[in-house]
């Protein structure tokens, strides 16, 4: 048997895994559901959802298995975060050198095939891992990978969605105190302490309202599934069993459930803890693949999506496409009565220091994304306003919004290391410039 390597950075992943107070708690159906999913989707009979620690190996969900943790030195969870593949797979432990011995192979739960998704944050630190088990050989079809990487991304959302509102609860306790303190002393003074104070509680209740609006941003993957779920039925499902034919109605039924709980999920901070690898893909693809999702929206208001100019960019795909859904939602939005809305979509390679006065390293090559519409526009003064939280420039009357869709383009662009500015002036459209590092660093000529 091969033990697992430390990994390089195994101090800061355990301080992190700490800070999600998460270690040792009790089953929550939340995570269950997704095990749960991931077993039925992958066909085997165990799922876990494991957390690594130092010394052991803890599931923060069980689907199959009866015991909730076993040392590190026999994990499979263990190679997988330390490992460089999307997706670790042992296809038959029995004849693999490095686990044929391993006791979780020769004993309970008689491990054979493996295949586990390391749960990285957006730091690019595994907390561990989503993993489906069964005790025969077995090969992961394309779409059960898919869905597999797609519920990884599930659980990552439920780990920090379940941390920030922890730390919500914590500063709401704080600011709560601290209002009973301030409440003596806004007796005495004057009435501009009890507008603080009122303004206080304003913010709390638009936080709350905040993580709430968010929670849409996580339904597309769920839609995937879905539609993998209707692939099989329309396909293979004369194919299937009396037994294999209503387990894929309860999965059918388990997704349908999950899509209800995920708009319930408060999901502040959720555009920064959807983690998936950074990769280099075309531009257009991304584009094409946003424009799928808006069919319909972009059919409504007959509206024109050009990409004349494409590029590579180094981005983790689920988080940019939300950038690029956001960009063309607002861009529909905000068109003019009269006009029919037209994006355009450019791409090129730069370097750094061509933009001096943007907070680009010189030497980096960087993707120039370029998102042009015809709407509405605003004053150029702006330009800083439009980026931050709840800020809006229109009332509900004029055009609705909930004030956070630039908000989130901007956080994604920062987890990306990257720089994004806008030019605009009223009734003349907007111009969106994003710069993104690209991974490929050979120098331009």
């Amino acid at each position: 048997m091969t033990k697992a390597k430390v990994h390089n950075r195994e101090k800061e992943r355990l301080t992190l895994l700490n800070s999600y107070s998460i270690l040792d708690t009790l089953p929550e159906k939340d995570y269950d559901n997704l095990t749960k999913l991931a077993a039925e989707i992958c066909q085997t009979p165990i799922s876990l959802i494991t957390l690594l620690d130092d010394k052991r190996q803890w599931f923060k969900s069980h689907y199959g298995l009866g015991v909730s943790e076993t040392p590190i030195e026999d994990a499979f969870c263990a190679h997988a975060i330390t490992g460089d593949d999307p997706i670790f797979t042992v296809e038959n432990a029995r004849e693999d050198e490095r686990f044929h011995d391993n006791p979780l192979v020769t004993g309970d739960p008689n491990i054979v095939f493996y295949a586990g998704i390391p749960l990285k944050t957006t730091n690019g630190l595994p907390l561990g891992t989503l993993c489906v088990i069964d005790s025969k050989p077995k090969k992961l079809t394309p779409s059960q990978k898919e869905s597999l990487n797609i519920l990884s991304e599930q659980v990552i959302n439920l780990l920090e969605l379940r941390k920030n509102k922890l730390e919500l609860e914590r500063a709401h306790k704080k600011l709560k105190k601290f209002s009973k303190k301030l409440e003596k002393k806004v007796f005495l003074r004057t009435n501009q302490l009890e507008i603080k104070t009122i303004k206080l509680e304003l913010m709390i209740n638009d936080l709350e309202s905040f993580n709430h609006i968010c929670s849409h941003d996580l339904q597309e993957p769920l839609r995937k599934i879905q539609m993998f779920i209707s692939q099989i039925s329309d396909n293979e499902f004369d194919n299937l069993s009396d037994t294999g034919k209503h387990k894929l109605e309860r999965i059918d039924r388990s997704a349908a459930r999950m899509r209800n709980l995920i708009q319930d999920l408060l999901t502040y901070g959720a555009t920064e803890t959807i983690d998936n690898s950074l990769t280099t893909v075309s531009l257009k693809k991304l584009v094409l693949d946003v424009k799928d999702v808006l069919s319909e929206e972009l059919k409504q208001y007959k509206t024109t999506l050009r990409i004349p100019k494409d590029c590579e960019i180094t981005v983790r795909p689920i988080q940019f496409k939300q950038l690029l859904f956001n960009l063309f939602t607002n861009a529909i939005k905000f068109t003019k009565e009269e006009d029919k809305p037209v994006i355009k979509v450019t791409g090129k390679i730069v370097q750094g220091a061509d933009y001096p006065k943007l907070q680009l390293v010189e030497d980096t090559r960087y993707s120039k994304i370029v998102v042009t519409d015809n709407g509405i526009g605003f004053d150029q003064k702006y330009e800083n306003k439009v980026f931050e939280i709840f800020q809006r420039l229109h009332s509900d009357e004029e055009y609705q919004g909930t004030g956070i869709g630039l908000a989130i383009v901007k956080r994604i662009v920062t987890t990306h290391k990257g720089q994004i500015r806008v030019e605009s002036s009223l009734g003349n459209g907007t111009v969106f410039e994003i710069f993104i590092p690209l991974a490929d660093q050979t120098v331009l000529k």
